[in-house]
């Protein structure tokens, strides 16, 4: 009987978490700089319904085609896995963990406080 209180219990909070914003970010826009191979990288990150939802580079300087790469497959790469640690684009490294960096740093005031 036990078992069985506890695991309706255990759905009825799952579904109540599920609710609502259920993202890990307040909504809104948030800028970030990290230091890229170049100079600074500052991106804007946007957030909806809880969730990274777009991410804009406004500046940078890194090595055009060298880094051209990074700045189209990493902002893409963390929106679709919801996390800012992805696989660094190979050639690009420096620039790709600048980027995720930057990301990483906007999203710091962000995160829900539990």
């Amino acid at each position: 009987m036990k078992a069985i209180v506890f695991g309706v219990l255990g759905a009825f909070l799952l579904t109540l978490g599920s609710c609502g914003n259920g993202g890990k970010y307040v909504d809104g826009s948030y800028q970030g700089t990290a230091e890229g191979v170049h100079g600074p990288i500052t991106v804007e990150v946007s957030v909806k319904g809880g969730k990274i939802a777009a991410i804009d580079v406004l500046s940078e300087g890194e090595s055009e085609g060298v880094a051209d790469l990074a700045f189209e497959r990493i902002p893409q790469a963390i929106i679709k896995a919801q996390d800012t640690e992805v696989e660094a684009v190979s050639g690009a490294s420096s620039s790709s963990r600048a980027i995720m960096d930057a990301v990483s740093l906007a999203l710091e005031p962000a995160i829900k406080q539990k």
